[in-house]
Order: C-alpha cells, then structure tokens, then sequence
C-alpha cells in the first residue's frame, strides 16, 4: 500500500507538471502540437499496472482535469477542418493509452460540431478502445469514453453520417458489454491467494460499469426498454456467469429503470433470474423488484393497471425460482414475506386469491420442513413473523385474516414466540383500533388468535423444536406477561352485540377461551363479571318487551356465579368477595331476592374460609357492611340474616380498635337511607330499627374503652361520638341527648386528665366535632359541661 502511494505521487507530480506546460502552450498562438505532446505525455501515466482502482481513480481524476482544459480549447478555438485533422493526427501516439485517451479527447469535440460524422467517429472510438484490454486500464478509457460523449449523442431519426438514436443505444449497450467483460476478467488477475483482494478491486470498480446503464435509463422510453433495452442487457447478464457481475447488475436495473417499465416488463425480467449463476442471491434480487413494486403500487393512486397481472407473474416466477434454483427454506420464506406485502398493496381492500394461495403454499413448504433445522434458524423464524404479520398490520379488519383458511393452521405449526409475538400484535392491534367483536364465531376466531396469550404456559408440544419448558409458578410472571394478560381483559369489553341473547354467547366463548389459562383468569375473568353485570341490567330493561327476560336472567347469574367460583379456586379470595358481592347488589337491584341471597352468602362463605389476615377481615367486613347496606328487595328475615352475620364477623375480629369501627359501621345496617340515584327521597319506605343502632353505638364505646392506650380509645370516642351526632341529626329517636352529653363529658375527662403530644390528634378532631355541633345548634347538647 505505502508503495502504490510512493508511485501515486510520482505520477501525480509529472501529471501536474504536464498540466501546467499543457496550459501554458495552449495559451500561446501555435503551440497546439507542443500542447498536445504534454498531453501525451501526462496520459502516459495512465499505462501503469502498478495502481490499485482507488489509487488509479485518483490518478484519472487528475488527468481528466487536464484533458477537460483540452476540449474546452478545441471546442473553443478550432474550425471543422482542424479538428478533422487533428482527429487524424492523435492516433499516431506512440503508445495505446495515450492515442486513445487523446482521440477520444478531440472524437467527442469533434461530435460536438454541426455536420460531423458523428456515426463514423461513434464506431471508430468504439472499436479502438478493444486495443486496451487490462481490466483497470480498460474499465476508465471506457469509463472516459462514455462520459465524454454522453452529451453529444445523436437522438433523431435520420440515416445519415449524423447518426440517429438507435446508434446512440447500440452504442451504449456495446461498450457496457465491453466494460462488463473487463470487469468479470479482472478476477483472473494476479495470484489465487489475491482472489479475496481482486474481488474488493472489483466492487470499488463496480460503479464503472453501472454508469452505462443509468445512462440508459435517461434516455429511453418503455416500449424502447421493452423491446431493444432490456433483453440484450439481460442476456449480457445471464452470460457472463459471474456472481459479483450477475448481482449487481441486476440490482442496478432494478433501481435506476423506472417502476412502470419494471411492471411491463417483469416476467421477462424474473424468467432471467432463473438462468442465474446457483451462487447468485436470486432471493435480494427478487425481493428488491418485489419490495420496489409494492411501493409503488401503494404509492400510486390508479394502483397497479387491471391487463397488469403483477401479484400471478411473481407467483409463478417465485415458485420456478424455487424449483429451478432449489433455494433454502429461510430464502422461500423471505420470498413470501415481499410477495404478501405485494399482494397487500396491490389488493388492500379485498382478499384476493391471491393471499389465499401464497398461504397455502406457505403451510405447505412449511410442513413440509418441519423437521429442518434451518426452519427453526433465527433468520427464518423472523421471516415466517414478518410473514405472519404482514396481513394483521395491513388489512383493516381481523376477521379478514380469520377468512383466510390456511393463516391459523399456519400460525400453529409455528414456535412459541412467533405465536405469541403475533398474538400480542394482535391484541394490540384490535385495543388500537377498537374493533367490535359481535358474533360468536369472531370471537372464537380472535380467541384462537390470542390463545397463546390465554394459556399459561402454552408452548409447543413436547419434542417441538421450537418448544419451551411450560411456566411452574406464578412467581416468574413478569410485566410483560400481567400487561398481557391485561389487554385480553380489556379486549373483553368489546365483545358487544345489541341482541342480548348474542351477547350472552360472547360472554360465554369468552369463558370458555379464558378457562384455558389456569392462574391467569385472576387477571382475565373480572373483565366478564363486569360485562355480565352489564348485561344483566339490560335484561331487567326489557322486562316489559320480553317474557323470556328473566329464564334468561337466571342463566346469566348461574354463569357469573360459576365464574367467580373459577376465580375462588385458582386462589385470590380478597379478590371473589368484592365481586360475589358485586353480582350479589346487581341481582339484588334486578329483583332476584334468592340468587342475591346465594351471592352474598358465597362472600360470606369466603370470608371465613379464606381471608384470616386481621386487616384483610376488617377491609372485608367493611366491604360487606357497604355492600348489604345498598340493597333493597330482600325479604326482612333475609335481610337480619345477612346484617347480623357481618355485624357478627365485626365484632369478632383481632384488633380492637378494627372490633369498634366494624361494630359502629355495621350500625348503618339498621339505618337505610335514600339513594338518589335510585329515585329515592325522605318519603321511600326504608328498613330503620334505632334500636339496633343504638346497641351496636353502645357495643362500639365499651370495645373503645377497653383499649388500654389512651390516644387510641379517645380518638375511637370521637369517632362514635360522630356517629351519634350523624343518627341525632337523622331524627333516630333511640339516640337522645343524654348519650351526646354524656360522650362528650367523657371524651373531655380523658383529654384533661391526659396532656401528652399522644393525644393532639384526637384532640383537635374532637374540636372540629364539636364545631360542627354549635353549628347545628342541638337542642338539650351541653358542648362545654363545666
């Protein structure tokens, strides 16, 4: 390397030596052949063997610069006849190089002339540039000679001297086929221990040989590339046998024709790749024109013309391609993946037959392989992800991925990741667009969709290659997994049909997906309470309408009930008791006095069986007493039943400060009151017993009391206090003055005889209760008994 640079810089030296005598003989009156001669002599350069392409282009640059100052004085300063004859006299250099970097020099001026023979001049500079046939001295005269003549090629029609387009074609293409061959020759060069340095030499000269088609591409129309172009390119490329040549070549055609000419001229085009070298990457070749054409077809508004039958044309090709070629399994798939992103955008709004039989043909070549190793290669199972993505992310509706009959065979012969990858796309994909799911077969079909979702630990079967080892605990569930299994629960909330009876079988295909999932229903199943709940609600509305309302009403509890039991069992009572309570105040509300009944007495059952944690009791308790005091349509023998049970429970648990406050609040169970939003007001018969009340206010002061700290049982005394007031207020005649006064003289005998920080906060509490109290203006209550 630093020896090619040493011999750059000499020859760059002598080129700008050169240069500099060049520009000065041409600035001076009959110096032309003096001019000429340093011309010569700076070319001269360009005979060496020594250089490697990027040392060699740099070289070029440098003697193109100079030749640039000698056109521009020919163009400028010489009539006709001159450069005729000057024409003739440079070909008598005494060195090849030279006489044709000098006769192209003076040829392509001398096109520039009005009247010139500028199809004999075309011809001749073609056919002496043979006389150079090194690969890299070859490759830039012929680079040379199609930049310099690019601008003075003859476009018209005429057959005269002047040439016409079709020269102009034949031309170009010729010196193509000339620099394609050089180039691919170029890898004989040298030892075969080089071959991996001369094959780096080749892609730096690449660019060489493509220049000739981006010209060709400027110039010609369709039915030109149609039927001259394309076909002696093509057949140039099949030929030359070689891998580096075949690939680029055909991804420059790709790219620098335009789309409209690729559409018109593709089965030509992919019948070619088949006749390939077999080491050629005829998988990036197709996908380009495949992926490039896609584009296109999205891109335009007319779409892909009806006589353009594209989507069948690759189809035919790609599976000649695979038979012809016997392509690995990962590049069939990679196929398919741009043949279904072509079929997307060519057919967006319909499912052609074409998606239907490249899935077919998918599930076929599939299961063919199913054992191959290179099936399970991470490469090939990202393409069947991209494969099995490609209709989700593009058709509007899900349901149109469910018609095609071969998708879910497909998706379940395929790994646990690339199931659940799918799935979660899914699952996204329906949350994002909110998409209604109203019919029972949709939502099986979604269902299955998501199963892999659904199922804890749903991998493959044992002995799969793409298996895992199932889940065994809850305990390695990550976030990933809980925000899962939350989208499936908000998936829920739109099944939704306008026929009850519909929605019910919703509800029920949805249960039946879930039940699959083992642990994971905890996250799953409330979402269906809830929309049951709903719907239960919307059968009390069509009492009236419907005489089947409640048989159907019926079922519907019977199928919550065994939904929440499901819950119960997989081991999260705090959990079943607030929704058993939940179906309980439903079925309550709906007038169904005996399912009620059931729901609230299965919380209860909870309660004691499961929930042993004091505070979970006292939340629970808590729970049930605001539950039961909402309800309205039980019988009154039911109703004492339920309350007395939760007081009970109350007045049972660890704590005591947790014994008083479930005591005092169980106390508004004896004490109904008007629930606006139900209609009710002051005149509604409501169940009110002061007594009870009464009792249990008395209960919660003597477990206050037997509190042996100080600040505790005060602070309970100012909260029963408070409950007091609030039942005086409500005119319970059980709850008189004397109890008022007689608290308050009490709460104010334990703050005196106590003056510790301790107490500050139940003092102040006190302060703002008796506050509240003067503002009433309570008959008969002493605020201050000293």
């Amino acid at each position: 390397m630093e020896d090619q640079q040493i011999l750059l810089q000499d020859a760059l030296t002598i080129v700008r030596q050169q240069t500099a005598l060049m520009r000065k003989c041409l600035e001076t009156p009959g110096k032309l052949m003096d001019a000429l001669k340093c011309s010569s002599t700076l070319v001269s350069e360009l005979r060496t063997s020594s250089l490697g392409p990027k040392q060699y282009y740099e070289l070029y640059m440098a003697v193109f610069d100079a030749l640039r100052h000698l056109s521009l004085y020919l163009r400028e300063s010489h009539p006709v006849n001159h450069l005729a004859d000057l024409y003739e006299l440079v070909q008598y250099a005494g060195n090849i190089v030279p006489r044709l970097y000098l006769m192209i020099t003076v040829g392509t001026v001398y096109m520039s002339i009005e009247d010139a023979p500028v199809k004999e001049i075309m011809k001749d500079m073609m056919e002496m540039s043979r006389g150079v046939q090194h690969p890299i001295r070859g490759l830039f005269l012929r680079y040379y000679l199609s930049g310099q003549s690019r601008d003075y090629l003859p476009t018209g029609n005429g057959e005269g001297p002047e040439g016409n387009f079709q020269d102009s074609i034949s031309f170009i293409i010729t010196n193509f086929i000339e620099m394609n061959k050089l180039w691919v020759r170029l890898q004989h060069q040298g030892h075969s221990r080089e071959r991996e340095k001369r094959t780096q030499e080749r892609k730096e000269l690449q660019l060489l040989v493509g220049s000739n088609l981006v010209r060709l591409s400027q110039l010609v129309d369709l039915e030109t590339y149609k039927n001259i172009i394309l076909a002696p390119l093509l057949e140039q490329v099949v030929q030359c046998r070689d891998v580096l040549a075949q690939e680029y070549l055909l991804e420059v055609i790709t790219q620098v024709f335009p789309d409209e000419f690729h559409l018109h001229t593709l089965d030509q085009f992919l019948s070619a790749t088949a006749r390939l070298n077999p080491n050629v990457n005829v998988k990036a070749i197709v996908i380009g024109i495949m992926d490039r054409l896609s584009a296109y077809a999205a891109r335009e508004a007319e779409g892909i013309p009806e006589d353009v039958k594209l989507y069948e044309i690759f189809f035919k090709q790609v599976l000649n391609l695979v038979n012809a070629q016997n392509l690995p399994i990962q590049d069939i798939i990679a196929l398919l993946v741009s043949l279904a992103n072509l079929a997307l955008n060519i057919y967006p709004d319909r499912l052609g037959i074409s998606v239907l039989s490249e899935q077919s043909y998918t599930h076929k070549k599939v299961s063919e392989m199913a054992n191959s190793a290179d099936l399970h290669s991470p490469q090939c199972q990202q393409y069947i992800l991209n494969l099995m993505l490609a209709p989700v992310k593009s058709y509007a509706s899900l349901f149109t991925v469910l018609a095609l009959p071969s998708y879910l065979p497909l998706l379940h012969t395929q790994s646990y990741p690339t199931r659940r990858s799918v799935a979660g796309v899914v699952a996204q994909n329906i949350l994002k667009n909110q998409t209604k799911i109203s019919t029972p077969e949709h939502a099986e079909g979604i269902f299955e969709l998501l199963r892999v979702l659904i199922r804890e630990g749903a991998q493959q079967q044992a002995g799969y290659p793409g298996a895992q080892a199932p889940r065994k605990s809850r305990d390695i569930e990550t976030d990933e997994t809980v925000e899962e299994q939350g989208r499936l629960a908000r998936i829920v909330h739109l099944l939704c049909s306008d026929n009850n009876d519909t929605q019910f079988k919703l509800l029920q295909t949805a249960r039946k997906a879930f039940k699959e999932g083992g642990d994971r229903i905890r996250y799953t199943t409330p979402a269906l309470i809830t929309s049951g709940i709903k719907l239960a609600r919307r059968y009390k509305l069509r009492e009236h309408y419907d005489n089947e309302w409640q048989t159907m009403s019926a079922a519907l509890y019977k199928f919550l009930h065994q939904t929440v039991t499901s819950i119960y069992r997989v081991g999260v009572p705090d959990l079943c008791l607030r929704l058993f309570l939940f179906c309980g105040q439903v079925s309550d509300q709906t007038e169904f006095e005996e399912v009620a009944y059931e729901f609230f007495a299965q919380a209860f059952t909870v309660y004691e069986e499961a929930i042993s944690d004091s505070r979970a009791q006292f939340q629970a308790v808590c729970v049930i007493a605001n539950a039961l005091h909402s309800t309205r349509n039980f019988s009154k023998e039911n109703y004492d039943t339920l309350i007395t049970k939760c007081a009970q429970y109350g007045s049972k648990l660890l704590k005591k400060p947790d014994q008083c406050r479930a005591v005092y609040l169980a106390s508004h169970l004896w004490w109904a009151v008007e629930i606006p939003a139900r209609s009710e007001d002051e005149r509604s018969p409501l169940y009110r017993d002061g007594k009870r009340v009464l009792e249990c206010l008395q209960r919660a002061l003597r477990v206050a009391d037997a509190c042996m700290d100080t600040a505790v049982s005060v602070e309970l005394f100012v909260e029963i206090l408070n409950r007091y007031v609030y039942y005086f207020d409500r005119q319970n005649e059980a709850v008189t003055v004397k109890y008022l006064n007689g608290l308050i003289e009490l709460i104010q005998s334990n703050l005196s005889s106590n003056d510790s920080s301790t107490t500050e906060t139940p003092r102040k509490h006190f302060e703002r209760t008796l506050d509240y109290i003067a503002s009433r203006d309570f008959a008969g209550v002493v605020l201050d008994p000293k």
